[in-house]
């Protein structure tokens, strides 16, 4: 797909050396031979598998069309992801683990590409897809996690996607579950041609998600040390004042399902779209990272809310 030129990346935060790294097996994946996993996810035995042939990955593109509501001019055909291997990337497929073989029922995808920028290794990870009857099931996190220990096992220690920032389902994967960070926000990525039958048109904002693989904060994510904020515990925190950023914590306001509101009031999800632009593009600028989310508590907080931060030390 393409897309603006993305900025030279900042300099990494230092690794601390005693941060252990993680496998799969770490991470409660089975290992079962041939590029191969197994894991129960709520309860349903799932199999995990690396896609490499063209055949395997025709199902990817089906999904992509389920989930993006992409058309076959922006979807990431199987003629393309056959190279993901090479770039020391991976296209990972979930399956029912009763499935034979990897043309069977595909739950779910992930596909990141590897490279270098600066000289650091670094995946991108390109889609995170889940079929959408097991949607809210967890079956996305299991993905991203299984992609983590493989891009370790591969020598690349970071990650890096894209999100739209409407999304909170989006986000409390991302920085509550996988405890990745943003601090950058890029406008009208794919066009607002892209996936109309998901996005409605809107200009196609992101932000730029980092997900640094071996540090404390990531590994006590992916092996349970922490517990996920909840509306309580921010409830001292004030929202995010441009004019006045003199607090190292604060909230900014997303929906809490913009899919509902799409249908709803598209209007509604426009004037939220530019709001959200000028402030997460002010809170970066000034320093701020996307840390945490939380999501939509009482009446006193009708809205889903980021966490921004300065001072992490990611």
């Amino acid at each position: 797909m393409a897309s603006a030129a993305i900025p030279t990346s900042p300099e990494p935060c230092p690794i601390p050396d005693d941060v252990p790294s993680f496998t799969a097996a770490d991470l409660g994946f089975a290992a079962a031979g041939g590029g191969t996993w197994c894991k129960a996810v709520s309860g349903r035995r799932v199999t995990f598998r690396l896609l490499e042939r063209a055949a395997e990955l025709l199902p990817v593109e089906a999904l992509q069309r389920e989930a993006f509501g992409v058309t076959d001019r922006d979807l990431v055909p199987a003629s393309e992801l056959v190279v993901v291997p090479e770039t020391g990337g991976a296209t990972i497929g979930a399956f029912p683990a009763e499935t034979v073989d990897a043309t069977g029922e595909l739950l779910g995808a992930a596909v990141a590409w590897g490279g270098y920028v600066d000289g650091r290794p670094r995946l991108v990870s390109d889609l995170l897809a889940v079929r959408r009857d097991r949607r809210h099931g967890g079956l996305g996190a299991e993905l991203k996690k299984l992609q983590a220990a493989i891009a370790l096992e591969r020598g690349f220690p970071e990650i890096v996607w894209t999100v739209d920032p409407l999304r909170a389902a989006n986000a409390r994967l991302n920085f509550e579950k996988l405890g990745a960070y943003a601090d950058r926000y890029e406008e009208d990525r794919y066009g607002a041609g892209y996936g109309v039958g998901r996005y409605g048109g809107l200009p196609t904002d992101r932000v730029h998600v980092t997900w640094p693989l071996r540090s404390r904060r990531v590994r006590d994510r992916l092996l349970g040390g922490t517990t996920p904020l909840a509306p309580g515990d921010v409830a001292d925190l004030a929202s995010f004042d441009p004019n006045d950023p003199a607090a190292d914590r604060a909230l900014i306001s997303l929906p809490a399902d913009v899919d509902r509101l799409l249908a709803e009031d598209p209007n509604a999800v426009l004037h939220w779209r530019l709001t959200l632009r000028a402030t997460l593009q002010a809170a970066f600028a000034q320093g701020y990272a996307i840390t945490g989310f939380v999501p939509a508590g009482d009446e006193a907080r009708a809205d889903a809310a980021y966490v921004v931060e300065r001072g992490a030390g990611f």
